[in-house]
Order: structure tokens, then C-alpha cells, then sequence
């Protein structure tokens, strides 16, 4: 997260999900999978308080820490002023609800003021690859005019974690001047990954653009790596990145992002982020650059990612897609907007 600056919408990652068990008494919803537990908490704009992965924290817990969602960039939240976060995004209740058979927790925020937005989550596990799988909706409830944001999903641990990821290019985003952020954070770079060891800085971020559409995190030997959809650098939100860290000296934030395309008036787009940890043996070598880290957070991604291309900003007009998110053809009546000027990759497990 920063305090100046930061746009929505979306791929579906085509991830099937399989049952689960959510409880919850509307405010506060629970999940149990396997060696994963998730707790919600939807009277904080469904905001995840806690994630584990036998029974050891993958995120820093509790209800003003955790992991949330925004549309990016800040710039567009509200005339003037980027911070603090509209409530309907970060702290205010969203209605909360499962599936029929309760595999699926969906929360759906009110509509925001100003840019007209309205947030759905959707989080689920799939047995079948043992990942969970968060999929975030925006809906642009504006009748007249289109919108033009990037999803953005952010995830708070703990200090003193490593975070590292692909490189695609030398990419780096400098803070603006006047900015409260320091111009970047020191990362250490080798053939094919960026890594950044926090040493407790307080108020800096480092923007990179990824490579392979996923982001690990280590803390002591917990592995906690995020698989999204890859984008292309000239498709970042302004002022943005795919991949991005803060630190405010007492956390550490794992950010990622998708591209930053238009959302037409009455249209939603879907955007997919996988989660899943491993526990590394103790003969692992955990070093900044280790083969063993790159080797184990590689097995975590089920499958390569693939750029996002949408369409050129300039473009005039956008196209109604003629397919559905498999490929198949629509017929004219199911022909409405159902991805925004983006077309719906899917990612095979």
C-alpha cells in the first residue's frame, strides 16, 4: 500500500473449485481444508483476518492486518485526495453468503460513492490442486460513462519476511517527488529473480514487473506463493506494477496486480489470485537467491501464466466478446459484456 497514487478489472483464471466447508453467523466465516484455515471477516469489507497453513500464520492476523482488496490506482478513488482507502473497499460490511453447497464464500460490497464500483469476493479451495482460489469482481454500476481501474490485492505478513518473484524486465517504478515513500526499496537481483529481505525500513515500497504471474513469500520455513495473471508492463496501472512491496517497519505487504483496462458502464470483470504454502525441511538452504527457494516455489504454481493483452487503450470502442470463458461460442443473446474489452484466459490446473 502507499499514501500517494495507485486502476480495475479483470481476467478470470478459469481455477474449478471444489467443495468445502464455510461457517460463519454473517459477520465472521470460517473455513477448514485440509492443512489450510481461513478466517473472513465480512463487516470489514470481507477483509481475510486469518490464513494459516498448519497452524502457522501465512499472513499477520487480525482485523488491522490481514489481506484486502482495492481497485487501483488511488488517483482514481476520490478527486484530491488517495487516502485513505473509500470504505466501501477496505472497511465497511459487505453481505456475506456460501454457495448452495457451501463450497463457495461470496461477499458482495455496496456500491461506492464516487467511481460507481461495487466489489464481489468469491474464496474457495480446490481439493483437486490443494490451492485456494480468490476470485474479485467489479462491477461498474455507472450507467453513462466507463471506468478504467486494475485489480489490486494486498496482503500483509510479517517483518522480517522475504519476498521474491520472476523478472520479466529491469522495470522500476521511482516514487514520485514528494512523495512519503522513500524512493525504493534495496532488492537483489540474479539471472531470473528479483528478491527483497526485509530489514524493518519504515514507509518504502519497491515496484518490479514480475515475469511469471506469481510472488512468494518466506517466513522461517513457511512458503506462501501467490499465482496471478501475468501483465505486461506498457498495461500497468499509472504509477504501477504487477508486483510491488512495503514495508512499514512493523509489516510487510505482498501486493500484486492485474492490468489496467476499461470497465464499460453495467459491466463486470473477474480477476483470480491462487494461493498455497508448503513447509520447507529443515535442509533446505533459505538464502536470498537459493536454488532450494526456487525450486519450491516454482512446484507451488500449477501452471504458467500468460500476459494479459487487452485491448489498446486508444481504441474508440470495444468489441462484445462471441465466446464464453472455455472458448465456446456464444450464441447473440448470451453475447453480452461479460469481460470488459479483455478476453477471459483460462489456466488449466
Amino acid at each position: 500500500m502507499k499514501h500517494a497514487t495507485s486502476g480495475m478489472v479483470v481476467l478470470a483464471l478459469a481455477f474449478g473449485a471444489s467443495a468445502t466447508d464455510w461457517s460463519g453467523s454473517g459477520t465472521v466465516w470460517d473455513g477448514s481444508w485440509g492443512s489450510y484455515h481461513m478466517t473472513v471477516d465480512a463487516s470489514l469489507a470481507g477483509r481475510i483476518t486469518l490464513f494459516q497453513y498448519k497452524n502457522l500464520d501465512a499472513i499477520k492476523p487480525g482485523s488491522d492486518q490481514g489481506a484486502f482488496f482495492w481497485p487501483a490506482p488511488q488517483a482514481r478513488w476520490v478527486p484530491q485526495n488517495n487516502w485513505p482507502p473509500p470504505t466501501s473497499f477496505n472497511d465497511t460490511a459487505y453481505t456475506a453468503s456460501t454457495d448452495a453447497n457451501g463450497s463457495e464464500l461470496v461477499l458482495v460490497g455496496p456500491v461506492d460513492a464516487y467511481t460507481k464500483l461495487r466489489v464481489t469476493k468469491r474464496f474457495s479451495y480446490d481439493a483437486a490442486i490443494d490451492r485456494m482460489s480468490l476470485t474479485y469482481t467489479t462491477t461498474n454500476t455507472a450507467s453513462d460513462s466507463a471506468r478504467h481501474f486494475a485489480p489490486w490485492e494486498i496482503s500483509q505478513g510479517f517483518s522480517g519476511s522475504l519476498l521474491f518473484f520472476p523478472k520479466a524486465t529491469d522495470f522500476k517504478f521511482a516514487n514520485p517527488k514528494g512523495s512519503a515513500l522513500q524512493p525504493d526499496l534495496p532488492l537483489t537481483r540474479d539471472d531470473s529473480l528479483g528478491w527483497y529481505l526485509d530489514a524493518g525500513y519504515t514507509g518504502n515500497k519497491f515496484y518490479r514487473d514480475g515475469g511469471e504471474g506469481w510472488m512468494a513469500q518466506l517466513k522461517d520455513s513457511l512458503l506462501f506463493v501467490k499465482q496471478y495473471q501475468d501483465v505486461d508492463s506498457s498495461d500497468f496501472p499509472p504509477g504501477e506494477s504487477d508486483v510491488e512491496g512495503y514495508t512499514s517497519g512493523q509489516y510487510i505487504e505482498n501486493e500484486v496486480l492485474g492490468a489496467w483496462v476499461v470497465i464499460p458502464p453495467g459491466d463486470s470483470l473477474s480477476w483470480t489470485v491462487r494461493w498455497g504454502c508448503s513447509i520447507l525441511p529443515k535442509s533446505a538452504n533459505l538464502q536470498v537467491g537459493s536454488a532450494d527457494l526456487k525450486k519450491a516455489a516454482r512446484a507451488l504454481v500449477i501452471s504458467a501464466t500468460t500476459s494479459v493483452q487487452p485491448a489498446p487503450r486508444s481504441m474508440p470502442t470495444i468489441r462484445t466478446p462471441t465466446v464464453d470463458a472455455c472458448g465456446r461460442p456464444l450464441s447473440k443473446s448470451g453475447r453480452s459484456l461479460q469481460a470488459g474489452s479483455v478476453g477471459v484466459l483460462r489456466i488449466a490446473p
